[in-house]
């Protein structure tokens, strides 16, 4: 009953009758609804962040935009892209204003919004550079180094401790990138975790290192990558580590799609060389990669388990620290018409003769253990009818071991009524991929069935409403579980936006058969005073119960609330950012993520999991005291009533002050 009076007030708020131009959404708020809703991955955030911040840097000129250039954005269908096309090829005199995407079909009031800060109108712009020596002119040299402490000491670091850590209590990098934009990027990261020995006995340099050269071009080579590098191959049966797969926010792109890794992330990203080749409708992309993974080796040469958090603290985890090499090969070929694509794509991976025991995700199948190699095939497909507003795709792979694993949905998008999408699921429970992530809510890339389906409404007077629910369930008991998963996840979210003021509600809900029930309810305001001050507030609640298999009877509920203020300063001339953060917590289980209480530097997506009772207080500034020069700074203070805190990256909090330091040196 204690819900009842939110959700009654939020849909007041949401059918109030007003008008007025809406604010425009900031990019790291869409990509934090891509991290919660499970997406992506913290790091993954971080870098897609940068990514569109360059981009703002160097927009894309209107009139000479490919369809290249729009299928890099995930919230873009292709619908929507067909409808730009056509609508431009119209209008041959060219476009002298970004705001003529309100006049297309099918783009909706936020997908305008998001795109128009990496648009531009120039009569030559750094999109249409054409030569490499065109591309250099416009190139860039960028310098950053940062470095983060927590001021008290951790357990980690005491005499008496189970595991020592054998570095610093401060973690720290460096990143040095000379690119323009998108298209041209060579660069260099160094980095080392809190608690990670560096410049030491043990290691004489930092604990992780990272170099890459990337091209685009528009020619009949696409893409060239050397060093590290993100790939991507259909609907992700295979390997997706280039793009978005969560449907909830974004809209799933097939066929291959190749790019940096400029990341502090140890996992996640190829090492090597790929190309991608094209010549009228057919596209070739080939890769190889060889990098040490961290795992834990027995005596006889097999890999009884690899681990991907990156951390070599403690005396354990510097043994595990590239104790194997994988490498892996793999090749797509496409072909692509006005309606149809269609992919072939290979993938092999080895462990240089080492044999990997009981592939990690696949709970013990007999057919997948002992690996010394493995290997799988695919084809992925999308065709569009009519114009475009229907789109039926999916992908077919097949493994190593004889198991089948298939990917398929139809999209639909009117350009009045609606955005409509479903997709279905069948990943068995002896098909395996090292590399995730598919349509799945677990594992590598899980082994499910399912059937998700997304529903988006834009209304009157500026209201959106969107709809989203997965039901799915497993073959086979997994997560120490006896009996198999059967799960509904459900999310409705409601938005209203004013010239300066906006509100949202989202209703989130998990029914997982005698096991866990969830219901979580977040409301949200935004308003801007005007372009340079900002006042943001959330309120979340969220209560789960679990179910006790020995008693055969739902434990008692558990749950919290919590309270979030956010106060943001931008466009000075000495002092280019302020924001300041309180946020009041009171839960005895996970709260969401309070992302938007966050200012989130743009090397740094750390945000925390709360536990017990407490508040949390953040200032975050950045400063250009010199030309080129930029000087960040966030502290931010837990002060807990009664239990502990537990961090993003699974450290027990204390009570601690955090603080970050950025430096960003930048020469043009």
């Amino acid at each position: 009953m204690r819900l009842l009076p939110a959700v009654v007030c939020a849909i007041i708020l949401l059918s109030l009758p007003l008008g007025g131009q809406t604010v425009v959404p900031e990019w790291d708020e869409y990509i934090a609804e891509q991290i919660e809703s499970g997406a992506i991955g913290e790091d993954e955030g971080a870098e897609f962040l940068e990514r569109w911040m360059v981009q703002k840097q160097h927009p894309l000129d209107i009139n000479t935009l490919t369809r290249e250039d729009l299928e890099q954005f995930p919230f873009l269908n292709e619908f929507q892209i067909r409808r730009f096309l056509l609508y431009r090829h119209a209008h041959p005199e060219g476009f002298d204003s970004i705001w003529v995407l309100n006049e297309i079909a099918g783009w909706d009031r936020r997908t305008c919004l998001l795109l128009w800060p990496m648009l531009t109108v120039q009569k030559r712009s750094e999109s249409a550079a054409d030569s490499f020596r065109e591309i250099l002119s416009y190139a860039r040299h960028d310098v950053s180094v940062h470095t983060d402490a927590i001021l008290q000491r951790q357990e980690g670091y005491r005499p008496d401790s189970r595991h020592p850590y054998r570095g610093d209590p401060w973690g720290g990098g460096l990143r040095w990138s000379y690119a323009m934009g998108n298209r041209f990027s060579l660069g260099l990261t160094a980095s080392k975790y809190r608690g990670e020995p560096a410049f030491d006995k043990r290691r004489k340099g930092f604990d992780s290192y990272s170099a890459h050269f990337f091209m685009q071009g528009k020619g009949a080579v696409r893409a060239v990558a050397l060093g590290d590098y993100r790939i991507g191959m259909g609907y992700g049966l295979l390997i997706n580590q280039a793009s978005f797969m969560g449907m909830a926010y974004a809209y799933p792109r097939g066929g291959t799609t190749l790019r940096r890794a400029f990341t502090y992330a140890e996992d996640n990203f190829m090492r090597g060389a790929a190309t991608a080749l094209a010549q009228g409708r057919w596209a070739l992309t080939a890769f190889y990669s060889r990098k040490g993974i961290d795992a834990t080796v027995t005596e006889d040469g097999a890999i009884k388990a690899i681990y991907h958090t990156g951390l070599h603290r403690t005396d354990a985890e510097i043994a595990r620290r590239n104790a194997a090499t994988m490498t892996t090969a793999g090749t797509s070929v496409s072909y692509t018409d006005d309606r149809l694509r269609l992919t072939f794509n290979l993938l092999h991976l080895h462990w240089g003769g080492l044999r990997l025991l009981r592939a990690v995700g696949t709970q013990g199948i007999a057919s997948l253990t002992d690996l010394e190699r493995f290997s799988l095939v695919s084809a992925d497909y999308s065709y569009l009818f009519g114009q475009g507003e229907a789109e039926l795709f999916g992908e077919f792979a097949g493994a190593a071991n004889g198991a089948v694993g298939t990917i398929n949905g139809l999209r639909y998008t009117h350009p009045v009524g609606g955005s409509y999408m479903l997709v279905g699921r069948y990943i068995p429970a002896d098909f395996w991929s090292y590399y995730r992530g598919a349509f799945a809510r677990y594992s590598r890339p899980g082994n499910e069935w399912g059937v998700m389906g997304r529903a988006a409404w834009e209304l009157p007077s500026d209201r959106t409403v969107r709809a989203f629910a997965d039901y799915y369930g497993s073959f086979v008991p997994r997560f120490g579980r006896k009996e198999k998963t059967e799960a509904l996840y459900w999310m409705l979210e409601g938005e209203k936006s004013l010239s300066a003021l906006s509100w949202s509600c989202r209703i989130r809900g998990t029914a997982d058969k005698r096991y866990r029930r969830s219901l979580a309810v977040r409301l949200r305001g935004r308003y801007m005073f005007d372009e340079r001050w900002r006042l943001m507030a959330s309120l979340q609640w969220s209560r789960s119960s679990s179910f006790d298999g020995e008693l055969q009877a739902w434990q008692a509920p558990t749950g919290g609330k919590s309270f979030a203020l956010r106060a943001d300063y931008s466009g000075g001339k000495l002092l280019r950012v302020c924001s300041m953060d309180a946020v009041a917590f009171d839960t005895d289980s996970f709260a969401d993520r309070l992302y938007e209480a966050v200012y989130n530097p743009r090397h740094h997506y750390s945000s925390a999991f709360f536990y017990g009772r407490g508040v949390r207080l953040g200032v975050f500034v950045r400063i250009a005291p010199l030309p080129h020069v930029e000087v960040e700074s966030r502290i931010d203070h837990l002060l807990r009533r009664d239990t502990d805190t537990i961090g993003s990256a699974g450290e027990l909090i204390r009570g601690q002050a955090r603080t970050h330091l950025f430096m960003t040196v930048r020469y043009r």
